[in-house]
Order: structure tokens, then C-alpha cells, then sequence
């Protein structure tokens, strides 16, 4: 039996669980008991860095999983960048652990599980992160997972050495997502969960991860549902500008790393790649909140590389050759607003229009998008972006999935508090995660904003456990939230008032993917 106390209703505060990993201790409070910093691979270091993630073998001693796991090895951060990210405090190539919050009190409870893949450019963030605390969303009755995975160049890099080592290179942050999986299916019977029913969910650069794995062969049947919140793998163009997810382009990017250090990109050379100190990727991985108009000589991001990911994702989506799941998917009204900045002039907005969609169509995206007195650059470019960095790939995946009779839930968040008006940020990239996970703000349904929060964890909740986020019992405000169909393209507004549409500015979308995803642009 997975618990060594099972004649209970309850647990002690420091329950300990026996799963095929080995025996963790965690802790248990209002009736959620916590297991931090479960190691779901081997290190990832020495001899296995720029390698595909090893099981971890199983361990004897009680491992005390009180305290979160490292973060991947970082400098800066995409939406905060101050001194104290620079630091390696808590930071590390060890990183491969992932975090279980679970409302089982017996071993033979069965709950739906959520597994969530943090975002940060590829560059920055991690599962342990105040926002993610699953604690709220599992006394629902639903077992959460966060998981960490390699960021930047350690996660990422691509080179003509790695591939003739191992057949595939770059993916390695996604091959640690599938593992993480792996792991889930054989380990998370112990804490209560079902692996017959997970639902893999995230948000910005974790939604680019879920419809990666969408895509993936290597993912199929270890996940049934996808969350979506915010991007796409589709829409990789709009930031990283020089490979695109170009294999050969990515390879060259990783060549000029090794030109760098005089290091040989072949064979011969991996073992001195494997040397360099990793504060050196970690510095190289940097990404600021204000460089999305600025050339970068160095972006880590998934590479096509025909093993991991297709080689032509866009062709693979048309052609069905993807893992069928039920979709939740969605994006904020003012996605751009953290990334755009209020001094974007005519000049700034032509080079992010050349940056997205290459010399041969960024003249038809400005022509398309022009710029007069009603339609000042920053307004186009705050619109240009959250169309092409974020919407328009999910919108893509939904009117395939939709087509291949899979259910589709597509949203906006609307919600626009006043204090983020005052930053000038609306409603930006990444403020609907306060609201879905229900972190910092109130329960009790007292305010527009709490009832906002609970409205949404609910519909995610109703998601994860029914493949509906509908509710089924009558609460004040409800209205129904109908699929997203390929002609139609309803959609769920949440604010404080909820509200049904259709997907608004179809015609600038259509062109949009018109221009980028028919062939004009190399991927």
C-alpha cells in the first residue's frame, strides 16, 4: 500500500507516501497534503548535460519533500528584471523536480491530475513559483503538479556535434516535460491521482510546451487534456526572429556559441561544450522584458528537429498528425502590454513588423496594419503582437481540433482592474493566473475580483475532471460556455461580468495566418 497509515480519515502533518520512485514525506494542511521537490530524472550534469533526461533510480531512505527543488539554472527574468535575479541562489542544473499537491486521505482515491508547465521565455521562471502553488486548485479535487525543466542555452542549444551524438538536438527542456509524464504515469497512483486522466496545462512559453507535446509522437497517451493559456508553438516567429525553429538555422546559432569559446562543433568538441561553466549559458539565455524589438545574437527556444517535433509543424497540424486531446484555450485582451513598450515609434514598430514576419512580409503586414492618426504605432504594435506572438497559433490549433471532432473551450480574459491601468499594462500577459490558481487573492466570493477568481478555477476545475468547463450546478452570473467551432468561433469572456461571443477580428487573424503560416515564411 502507497501509505504507510491508511486507517484514517485523515493524515498526520508530516504524511509520508511509498511511490515506485521511492518513500517521500510531505506535509498536510487544510486537507491538502504538499510533496515539494520530487526528483523525476538523474541530474542533468556532467556527462548528461545536452543529453535526453535519465530516469531517476528509485531511492530506499524517506526523502524529505518538504522544500522545493532548485530552479534551472537563470539569470534575469522576463517579467521582472532587477539585481536580485541575477543571482544563483537556489538556481542550479540540478533541476529536474517536480511538486505534488493532492487531496487524497486514502490510497485507493482516484483524482483527475493537472500538471502545469511554468512560462518565462524559455529563459527564466520555474514550478515553485507563488503564483503555481497548487494548494487552492487541489481542494477541489484535483491532484496538481508543477514541474521544473532545463531552460536556455542548457535546455535548448542546438549544434552539429549534438545532433551527430544523439540523432536529435535542442529539445532537451521538452524531452524533460515528457519524462516528467513518464514519471507521472508510473509514481502518481500513490498520491491519489489517476494517470488514465491528466490534463497537461500552460501558460506563455508552458502553452508553446503543451502544443509541443501536442505534436510530439513521443507524448502520445501520456496525456488526455490540454490547457493553452496564452501562446502556441506556432507563433515561435514572433520571438525568436533568427532561427524561427529552423533546425540548420538553430544549429548555426549554436556554432557561433562554440565559435565563441573555441570550441569545435562536432564530436570531438562535446566534451569541452560539456565543460564551460553553466553560468556562462545561463548568462547567454537572458531574455529582458523590453528586447522584443532588439536583435539578440543568441535565442534558446524548440527546435523542428523531425524527432522531437516535427519538421514542419503547420503542415503536421493540417494533416491531423497530432495526439488528439480536448483543448481549453485562451489568451488576454492586452497580452502585449508587458512586452510593448509606451516609447514604440514608427521606427520601433517597422523593425518588430520585420523581426515577426521576415523581409518578404512584413511590407504586407505594415500595409495591412497601417499607421495614421487613428492608429499611433504603439497601438498597432500592442495589436500586431498579441495577434502574432500569441492568438493566432491557438486559434489555428482550435479550428483543426474542432475539425478533428476533438472539444475545443476557447476564452478571453477581459478583466481590466484599474491599479493595472495606472502601470500601463490593461490586461496583460499572465494576469489570468492569479485568477485560475486563486494565489493571492480572497475566497469567499466577497469582491468582483474573488468571484472572478473562483468563477475561472472552477471552469479550469470543471475542465480537468469532466473535459467541460461548464458548471453543472446554477450559480449567480452563470452562462453557458459553448464549444469553439470552426465557422463560429465562440468564446467565453471572463470579467466581472461573463459574456459569449464570437472570436472578434477574425479578418485580421485570417490574414495574419495567410501570411505566416502558408509557406512565405521558412520554419
Amino acid at each position: 500500500m502507497p501509505f504507510f497509515t491508511t486507517d484514517k480519515t485523515d493524515l498526520p502533518k508530516r504524511p509520508i507516501l511509498k511511490p515506485h520512485c521511492g518513500p517521500v514525506q510531505g506535509h498536510f494542511r487544510r486537507g491538502i497534503s504538499c510533496y515539494k521537490g520530487i526528483p523525476y530524472a538523474m541530474p542533468p550534469i556532467g556527462k548528461r548535460r545536452f543529453r535526453a533526461p535519465e530516469p531517476m533510480p528509485p531511492w530506499e531512505d524517506v526523502r524529505d519533500c518538504s522544500k522545493y527543488g532548485d530552479s534551472s539554472l537563470q539569470m534575469g527574468g522576463i517579467t521582472l528584471d532587477s539585481p536580485g535575479t541575477y543571482q544563483m541562489d537556489g538556481k542550479s542544473e540540478d533541476c529536474l523536480f517536480l511538486n505534488v499537491w493532492t487531496p487524497a486521505l486514502t490510497p485507493e482515491e482516484r483524482f483527475p491530475v493537472y500538471v502545469f508547465i511554468h512560462g518565462g521565455a524559455f529563459s527564466s521562471g520555474s514550478g515553485s513559483e507563488m503564483v503555481y502553488d497548487g494548494g487552492r486548485m487541489a481542494q477541489e479535487g484535483v491532484v496538481v503538479i508543477t514541474i521544473n525543466y532545463r531552460l536556455g542555452a542548457l535546455g535548448f542549444l542546438a549544434t552539429q556535434g549534438l545532433l551527430e551524438e544523439a540523432g536529435t538536438t535542442g529539445n532537451y527542456g521538452i524531452l524533460d516535460q515528457i519524462q516528467a509524464l513518464q514519471w507521472i504515469q508510473t509514481n502518481i497512483e500513490s498520491f491519489g491521482g489517476d494517470p488514465d486522466q491528466v490534463t497537461v496545462g500552460g501558460q506563455s512559453a508552458g502553452a508553446y510546451c503543451v502544443t509541443a507535446l501536442m505534436l510530439s509522437p513521443l507524448a502520445k497517451g501520456l496525456f488526455h487534456q490540454a490547457v493553452i493559456e496564452s501562446g502556441s508553438i506556432f507563433s515561435i516567429s514572433a520571438f525568436s526572429a533568427l532561427n524561427r525553429g529552423n533546425l540548420q538555422k538553430t544549429m548555426a546559432n549554436g556554432k557561433l556559441l562554440c565559435d565563441l569559446y573555441g570550441i569545435a562543433d562536432s564530436l570531438d568538441g562535446l566534451d569541452q561544450l560539456r565543460a564551460l561553466p553553466g553560468d556562462i549559458f545561463a548568462a547567454l539565455s537572458m531574455v529582458k522584458s523590453d528586447q522584443s524589438t532588439v536583435p539578440k545574437a543568441f535565442g534558446f527556444w524548440p527546435v523542428f528537429d523531425g524527432v522531437v517535433l516535427p519538421k514542419d509543424p503547420v503542415k503536421a497540424l493540417k494533416n491531423g498528425e497530432v495526439n488528439k486531446v480536448k483543448i481549453l484555450a485562451g489568451y488576454n485582451t492586452d497580452e502585449s502590454s508587458l512586452f510593448i513598450k509606451g516609447h514604440t515609434n514608427l521606427g520601433i514598430y517597422q523593425m518588430l513588423c520585420y523581426h515577426i514576419f521576415g523581409s518578404q512580409n512584413a511590407p504586407s503586414a505594415l500595409d495591412h496594419f497601417f499607421v495614421d492618426d487613428d492608429h499611433p504605432p504603439l497601438d498597432r504594435a500592442l495589436e500586431i503582437y498579441t495577434y502574432a506572438a500569441f492568438l493566432i497559433g491557438m486559434v489555428m490549433i482550435a479550428k483543426q481540433y474542432a475539425q478533428l471532432e476533438q472539444d475545443v473551450y476557447f476564452y478571453n480574459f477581459d478583466f481590466d482592474p484599474a491599479i493595472l491601468k495606472i502601470v500601463g499594462l490593461n490586461t496583460a500577459h499572465g494576469m489570468e493566473l492569479l485568477f485560475v490558481f486563486g494565489n493571492g487573492i480572497g475566497q469567499r466570493r466577497a469582491t468582483k475580483i474573488s468571484n472572478l477568481s473562483w468563477v475561472m478555477q472552477q471552469s479550469w476545475v470543471n475542465f480537468i475532471k469532466y473535459g467541460n468547463p461548464n458548471f453543472k450546478a446554477e450559480y449567480k452570473g452563470q452562462i453557458v460556455w459553448p464549444k469553439f467551432d470552426p465557422e463560429n468561433k465562440y468564446i467565453m469572456v471572463f470579467d466581472t461580468r461573463l459574456s459569449s461571443k464570437n472570436l472578434p477580428n477574425q479578418e485580421d487573424l485570417e490574414f495574419l495566418e495567410t501570411l505566416m503560416f502558408d509557406g512565405n515564411i521558412d520554419l
